[in-house]
């Protein structure tokens, strides 16, 4: 029995249909059963209700061409199999038709049932290899966040309930010293989750949307990110000029962020010094990143770009993937990256992405806003003590803010708890109908959680017009900078990474107007402004 196939074609020359559906119905081996549309809006109507296995389209319809009508076939069904038909060959409407989303292209002299035939069932494989590409990339991206958290969400309770019982005064000089092994080791785990969830997720992706970004604002991100590890080393960064390039902000954010890093944490010797500057190379921007540590072998220069692949001891931290994950950034831009030769001291690295074209104002890199201004001092004042909505599904995580933040850095708030997403959003409608009880002034909300996570949360609250004037902080395991400017996008004013701190709450209030903290006492109070 011959293979059935459901065919579309869209041309208005009536002739020129009836000379398909004659040679299609010459090839024995399928039986094609034929749709027929003389204009666009009819084709794109016929394939909306019957999604026919694949669609001849003629280059040159009346009023548009087929161009058009190609664009959008595949907004409306981007797995389509699409060729295109056009009564005179050209290389120039080939490449056209082809940058466009068609399978194939074909000139309608060339036509035989076993050309026709071949290019229809090719054009079908490739859309089912395509599609199963593509589902795979999905279960790979949904399984490596699945493992991250899954393994950090352990590990973190691990390190934040020993370093509690680290602080114990009570406890012996050698079991304290025991328990730093621990801690260092379960640092080093949830360094090596992050940085294989992170490789892992640029393995499954299919390219990300390039758009002009300030290399001047990426950098900008950057120190703020690794201030901590530059204040504590006295670290020098020197920016020379940075151009504008077409790429991603927060993929370029961790590809110079690592580089950076790296430099800081392999000079021990001397105080770090970095220099990055770039410079137009034809229609890249050639980014030099040069620093005064030991530098690299030159037999090795090539090998730290492969995955797990160090070249020193368990004494510096550190993963082995952070320069594969730099590459693959590289390469996810149509750059590349390398380490250059030097003549002394130090190590060269030498990105190229695509320039962008000029404009007279750059975009800032996108990423969760954060200030390097510190945090006022709180002092003495009045204020109504302020209602905290944590969302959070772990019992562990919701004690661990009790203990850390409420007890031992002593802030004072009203704490209510929901366990889930929709637990949260039931609470708060609740509330908002009853006008003696005080609204929530600040949510703090993990990412992953049963039945409603954090980002479904955000997109409910910002449709709601009596919720959306919550100011919400995410409270996550996760420090990815694809998450932070996720829930930025959504509206999180800020992002603070578990266990919470009293640093990262201060940080955190700098975007939220009405809340401070105010010394009452031996502890600190969270404050909303009266009504």
């Amino acid at each position: 029995m011959a293979e059935e196939c459901s065919i579309l074609i869209i041309d208005d020359n009536i002739d020129d249909r009836e000379v398909y559906r004659r040679i299609l119905g010459r090839v024995s081996s399928t039986a094609y059963s034929v749709l027929e549309a003389e204009t666009g809006e009819e084709g794109l109507a016929l394939n909306g209700r019957k999604r026919p296995n694949c669609i001849l389209l003629d280059y040159s319809l009346p009023g548009r061409n087929g161009l058009g009508v190609l664009a959008d076939i595949l907004e409306n069904d981007p797995a389509a199999n699409v060729i295109m038909l056009t009564g005179q060959g050209s290389e120039t409407v080939a490449v056209e038709v082809m940058k466009a989303g068609a399978r194939d292209y074909l000139t309608k002299d060339s036509l035989s049932p076993e050309t026709l035939h071949r290019c229809i069932q090719n054009a079908i494989m490739h859309g089912m290899l395509e599609a199963q590409l593509e589902q795979k990339r999905q279960s790979l991206e949904i399984f490596t966040r699945a493992m991250a958290h899954d393994l950090k969400e352990p590990l973190r309770t691990i390190k934040s309930f020993s370093r509690i019982l680290h602080g114990s005064a009570a406890l012996p000089a050698d079991d304290r010293e025991l328990l730093d092994y621990v801690l260092s080791a379960a640092d080093h785990m949830e360094d090596l989750i992050v940085k294989v969830s992170g490789f892992t997720r640029l393995e499954a992706s299919g390219g990300p949307e390039l758009t002009p970004v300030s290399l001047s604002a990426v950098l900008d991100q950057v120190e703020d990110n690794l201030r901590q590890q530059t204040e504590s080393r006295g670290a020098i960064i020197i920016r020379g000029a940075l151009p504008e390039v077409m790429g991603d902000a927060t993929l370029l954010t961790q590809l110079l962020q690592n580089l950076v890093s790296n430099a800081i944490r392999y000079c021990e010797q001397k105080v770090p010094e970095v220099t990055i500057s770039g410079e137009a190379h034809g229609d890249f921007c050639r980014l030099t990143v040069r620093d005064n540590g030991p530098g690299i072998d030159p037999q090795h220069r090539e090998l730290i770009f492969q995955p797990f692949k160090r070249l020193v001891g368990r004494g510096i931290e550190g993963t082995g993937l952070g320069l594969a994950i730099c590459r693959r950034i590289a390469q996810l831009h149509g750059g590349s990256i390398w380490c250059e030769a030097e003549d002394g001291p130090g190590a060269t690295f030498v990105l190229d992405v695509p320039l962008a074209e000029t404009r007279p104002e750059p975009l800032p890199a996108a990423a969760i806003p954060h200030s390097g201004k510190p945090a006022e001092q709180p002092g003495e004042g009045e204020g109504r003590l302020a209602e905290v909505l944590l969302v959070e599904d772990s019992p562990a995580d919701i004690q661990l803010l009790k203990i850390k933040l409420m007890r031992r850095e002593k802030v004072n708030f009203n704490l209510h708890v929901a366990t889930n997403g929709r637990e949260a959003m039931r609470l708060l409608e609740e509330r908002a109908c009853i006008a003696e009880v005080p609204q929530i002034d600040l949510m703090l909300l993990d990412i992953n959680m049963p039945i409603m996570d954090g980002f479904e949360v955000l997109r409910a609250l910002s449709t709601d017009v009596r919720l959306n004037q919550i100011p919400v902080c995410i409270l996550s395991t996760s420090s990815d900078e694809t998450d932070r400017q996720r829930a930025r996008n959504l509206g999180a004013r800020a992002y603070m990474v578990k266990p919470p701190t009293l640093q990262q709450l201060e940080e955190a209030l700098e975007y939220v107007d009405h809340l401070e903290l105010l010394q009452r006492g031996d502890s600190l109070a969270l404050c909303a402004e009266q009504n």
